[in-house]
């Protein structure tokens, strides 16, 4: 049955909780058990293989009849928390994440929190709208275990770095250190001395929440009337916030010629024509199209498999009068509705989405697909203005990397009880 919080709790934006985590003691590896949000697993069987307790059988679970995939996880979750596998935390915390990686040929550590927080449509702000099938498998999972086995990851505004200041003071009682399949080194603390967490706390009043993903467990805690949910928090201005392009891949429902394309684009702005000359060409690119202040877009056909084309925007694309300055401006969107929806008259069924457009060029020689557009990342300030103004994106506009793994941390709302008071006062 869902707790309600307290009414002195409830004042608290931000706080504390005890998770669920992996007994160390009967689990010699956590780094075996973890495994990446459910929206991006594409081999399920390579976390099932890795350990008899990988959260995979709860993230996305399987039917065991006759009980559905739902009843089957909890009935999972039950017995790894009898035989101890899964043990509460002792003392209410709160859980610093970092992660390591390399981006580009550079070094990158993101260092961030999972704390729970209020949630309130004015102070946690989204980007994107949501599929009902999604929110309808996410609703069963989480009101079925009362749990949350994977996170929304947020950002918040924090140019003086105070909040990541009290994180690397603070961190001193590390809980795992995991390497994952995509070589990121992940270092999970711990934080439960009260005067450290009512500093962090603080630090976090009348700051808003940016979503940078999870949008599907967001919608579906507000449909289960939480108050608090888990929320990995990180600056959204650390240089470690990378954001990569979902490029699209177009395959026409009737032939279309690209020099006729190629025209019409060619009356918005200017056509570089670039030679293939290797693998590398693609990157590069991505690179001068990221680089430019005019939106800039690059199209690869099965028509010259030996040329891009890029197009540097002069003319304004023209939206209806009702479309929002931020969107008319937000270049994912430039492309997405003003280009391709509006002007090339592509539908939304010849479109898909892929963040390495390398592994298409084989499909496009084939002539299984008939485009790739590259685009440019959205930026921090670009998502920051579509939350404020409460607008979404176009589909698959954003992919923040690294992802948050699944598993470390759990959340149980059932089991949940706080036991610090803190004074608003400090």
């Amino acid at each position: 049955m869902y707790v309600r919080q307290s009414n002195l709790m409830k004042e608290q934006l931000t706080k504390p909780f005890k998770a669920i985590l992996y007994n160390k003691e009967k689990v010699e590896d956590v780094g075996a058990c973890i495994c990446p949000p459910y929206d991006v697993i594409t081999d399920k069987g390579l976390y099932l293989k890795k350990s008899d307790y990988n959260i995979i059988r709860l993230e996305l679970p399987q039917a065991e009849p006759p009980l559905d995939e739902y009843e089957s996880a909890k009935k999972i979750m039950t017995e790894w928390l009898k035989k101890k596998v899964l043990i509460e935390d002792k003392k209410d915390s709160i859980y610093v994440y970092e992660q390591k990686f390399i981006f580009n040929k550079k070094v990158y550590t993101r260092m961030g929190f999972v704390a729970l927080n209020k949630i309130d449509r004015d102070r946690v702000l989204i980007h994107e709208s949501t599929r009902s099938k999604a929110k309808q498998d996410r609703e069963r999972l989480i009101s079925t275990l009362k749990a949350y086995t994977s996170f929304v990851f947020g950002l918040y505004e924090d140019r003086d770095n105070k909040i990541e200041d009290v994180l690397l003071q603070s961190k001193k009682s590390l809980l795992y250190m995991f390497v994952d399949e995509n070589s990121i080194e992940n270092r999970i603390y711990k934080i439960s001395e009260k005067k450290e967490l009512k500093e962090l706390c603080k630090l976090m009043e009348g700051k808003k929440i940016y979503i940078a993903d999870g949008h599907h467990r967001l919608d579906v805690s507000y449909r289960l009337k939480m108050d608090y949910i888990p929320i990995y928090l990180t600056n959204m201005y650390s240089d470690s916030i990378i954001i990569w392009p979902y490029h699209r891949i177009i395959t026409f429902k009737k032939q279309r010629s690209l020099y006729d394309l190629i025209k019409t684009l060619s009356e918005y702005g200017e056509i570089e024509k670039k030679t293939i000359i290797n693998s590398n060409t693609i990157d590069d690119c991505i690179e001068i199209i990221s680089k430019e202040q005019r939106p800039s877009y690059a199209f690869y056909s099965k028509e010259d498999m030996n040329n891009l084309f890029i197009l540097k925007l002069e003319r304004q694309i023209q939206f209806r009068e009702e479309i929002h300055d931020v969107l008319k401006r937000l270049k994912v969107n430039i492309l997405h509705a003003g280009i391709l929806n509006n002007l090339l008259g592509i539908e939304e069924e010849e479109i898909s989405f892929t963040q390495e457009p390398h592994k298409f060029i084989e499909a496009l020689k084939k002539g299984d697909i008939d485009l790739i557009v590259l685009l440019p990342p959205t930026t921090v300030d670009e998502v920051k203005a579509v939350a404020d103004n409460f607008l979404y994106m176009p589909p698959k506009s954003t992919f923040f990397f690294p992802k948050i793994s699944t598993g470390p941390i759990i959340y149980s709302y059932d089991k949940y009880r706080t036991g610090i008071e803190f004074d608003r006062k400090l």
